[in-house]
């Protein structure tokens, strides 16, 4: 419906992750016929989501699954042969299973593991007595389809489960998600990424290759068409943008009520499901745009609708009155997925212009600017503190919304944990300590003294470190790094709606401004120009008119100079810095994998650690502008909130 439609308009080309969603839609059907007659399919929660993306309930059906049950209620007395199980191989899920499974005797049982077998939950199984009894396997949902740009990696928490406990087994299966990905459209020639997990993904995939046997003088023929490169972020790289506002429509949908499985959490005002995936129309039409520009969108799309149902009038043959009547169920779908997004845009508006929302905005980006918080900005920090509510809802946490949002957001731990690492992280040594140590004392007698873990978590692993550790940054040659990336990356954004810091109301994400880096954008390779993409998007007006793909210059667009050039600002950038070509054997064989790469129209961006709705918004705006398509897999789709959670001591 319009050109922010995701970037479809360079979508057909390149890979199609339709066939990653046959694969597994596939491998779950040959799982399902494994099983003969009737059967029950239990799902562990964590697994529904990502199982809902692949296949809907009609096709199971087909293959004999009479009923669904999750694991917490299992399927009990249900009239049916056999019961499959997805579940992911945690001890207490996995007891929990063979509890059940010793209560169903007589019925045929299958435990696939997702995403892969492991002995941790064969030897659970086997001390609970009933591995004999089950047939045991894995279900690799480990690369799952979501959009036709965005594939989930299925590792919630991964931020926190790599630099706060130590536990790198997530590389390993992310490295296998990319080998699966490797498998339908060719290796990768070229691996470029920053952040030392990075560079262990990028190892690990080096080493897998390797262990396939490959580097003959033919190898040439499994190098990518379909990709010039795969892009690692590791999360570390970047830690502030999560913890900003996200202020595209999907970014404030996810910040107001969060996004669960797909759709809205909690659902309209009466409870009824609102989508939010690409599957819906209306969503996919207005999920990217900034949130300003919403209420005409969707006012034009409201008037496009009026338009196709009069046309009924102008119906004079049998013909025209079949076509219309074949259109009539379209467009009442379409009706009520508009009259549910304006009810959601309604109450985000509530929510945006309250003055605690402006407030907070203005903290935000006063802190991105590099300056410091002044009298009014600080006393609205202490308020919230004062304030605080231990109950509060939080989106992207919490997945049963009770009440409609209220305009202003509740004073949860993570909204004021939010400002606090910010203030940390962009004033660096110029935070007072004793403001910090007045913060840390306000939040511990707000709400609670367990959170005094909390806190050192956070300090651990960086997104709050008090200002003696930011003085004494190691190997950094500038006093705050984060202000002189600002300016070296062009970070801070007044007055460009063209650029990608819409997303975030004036700040590009460093994760985004790093691909720029490397596909030699003029965003950063010509910092100084103003409305430099002023001939390459089209106003609204035009987008909603044609779907016409604006023209760009020959020189920008996927990966193309690697960092050469850029080593001062990396060295300023948290972790390795990646960059490594998957030479063939041959001299002939490497020429051919150079024209591949620079041919390939697509790029695969990998981010360790999850990223945001806006995130992927602003890489779908350089999709548009570069004319080529940027694939994003990440281990999560997240906001603050939910980047924070699991750095939480919770009771």
């Amino acid at each position: 419906m319009s050109a922010s439609d995701s970037g479809t308009d360079v979508g057909e080309r390149g890979p199609r992750l339709q066939q990653l969603k046959e694969l597994l839609r596939s491998e779950l059907i040959a799982i399902l016929d494994t099983i003969r007659g009737a059967k029950a399919l239990v799902l562990d929660r964590d697994v529904s989501a990502a199982l809902s993306a692949v296949v809907d309930f009609a096709a199971l059906k087909e293959h004999g699954v009479e009923k669904m049950f999750l694991l917490e209620t299992g399927a009990g007395d249900a009239p049916v042969q056999g019961v499959v199980y997805l579940v992911q191989p945690n001890v207490r899920k996995l007891r929990l299973v063979a509890e059940q499974v010793r209560a169903g005797s007589g019925r045929e049982h299958s435990v696939q593991l997702v995403p892969r077998r492991t002995l941790l939950g064969e030897r659970v199984l086997e001390e609970a007595g009933v591995l004999g009894d089950v047939t045991l396997g894995e279900l690799r949902l480990d690369a799952v389809p979501l959009d036709d740009d965005v594939v989930s990696l299925e590792q919630p928490g991964m931020f926190a489960a790599l630099y706060l406990d130590g536990d790198f087994s997530g590389i390993q299966s992310v490295a296998r998600a990319l080998m699966r990905l490797q498998g339908l459209w060719g290796f990768f020639p070229r691996i470029v990424g920053k952040g030392d997990y990075a560079q262990m993904l990028a190892h690990s995939l080096e080493r897998m290759r390797a262990e396939l046997g490959t580097g003959s003088a033919g190898d040439a023929l499994a190098l990518s068409s379909a990709f010039d490169a795969v892009v690692v972020v590791d999360r570390a790289a970047d830690v502030a943008t999560p913890l900003l506002t996200q202020l595209t429509y999907e970014g404030l949908v996810s910040e107001v009520f969060g996004i669960v499985g797909g759709a809205v959490a909690g659902g309209d005002a009466k409870g009824a499901r609102v989508a939010a995936s690409g599957d819906d129309a209306v969503y996919r039409a207005i999920r990217d745009v900034g949130f300003a520009d919403v209420g005409a969108l969707l006012g034009a799309m409201t008037r496009q609708l009026q338009t196709s149902y009069e046309s009924r009038h102008q119906a004079r043959t049998v013909q025209e009155i079949r076509s219309f009547v074949g259109r009539l169920g379209g467009l009442q779908a379409e009706h009520q997925a508009l009259k549910a997004h304006v009810a959601v845009a309604e109450a985000v508006l509530r929510r945006t212009q309250s003055d605690d929302f402006g407030a907070l905005l203005d903290i935000e980006q006063t802190l991105v600017a590099g300056a410091d918080l002044d009298p009014e900005q600080r006393a609205y920090v202490d308020r919230i503190l004062a304030l605080a509510d231990t109950h509060a809802y939080v989106p992207g946490v919490d997945t049963e919304r009770r009440d409609p949002p209220a305009p202003a957001a509740p004073n949860s731990l993570h909204k004021v944990l939010r400002i606090l690492c910010l203030c940390a992280l962009w004033r660096g040594p110029a935070l007072k300590q004793k403001t910090y140590d007045a913060w840390y004392d306000e939040i511990v007698a707000a709400f609670g003294a367990h959170h005094t873990i909390t806190l050192d978590n956070l300090a651990r692993v960086g997104l709050l470190p008090p200002p003696s550790a930011a003085r004494s940054q190691p190997g950094s040659a500038h006093a705050n790094p984060r202000g002189f990336l600002r300016k070296a990356l062009n970070l801070a954004v007044a007055d460009d709606a063209d650029d990608v810091a819409y997303a975030y109301a004036g700040y590009a994400p460093l994760s985004v401004r790093l691909l720029q880096v490397l596909t030699q954008d003029p965003a950063v390779h010509t910092p100084a120009a103003s409305s430099r993409y002023a001939a390459l998007l089209r106003p609204l007006a035009d987008r909603l008119a044609t779907q016409t793909q604006p023209a760009m210059p020959q020189s920008v667009g996927g990966v193309r100079g690697g960092w050469a050039g850029w080593e001062d600002v990396l060295a300023e950038v948290p972790g390795a810095t990646v960059d490594i070509m998957q030479t063939p054997a041959t001299d002939a064989a490497d020429a051919r994998a150079q024209r591949l790469g620079v041919k390939a129209p697509a790029t695969l961006v990998v981010f360790l650690g999850g990223c945001t709705s806006a995130e992927i918004a602003a890489l779908r705006r350089l999709s548009q502008q570069h004319g080529h398509r940027y694939v994003v897999a990440t281990t999560q789709i997240l906001n603050g909130n939910s980047f924070l959670d699991p750095l939480i001591q919770h009771k």
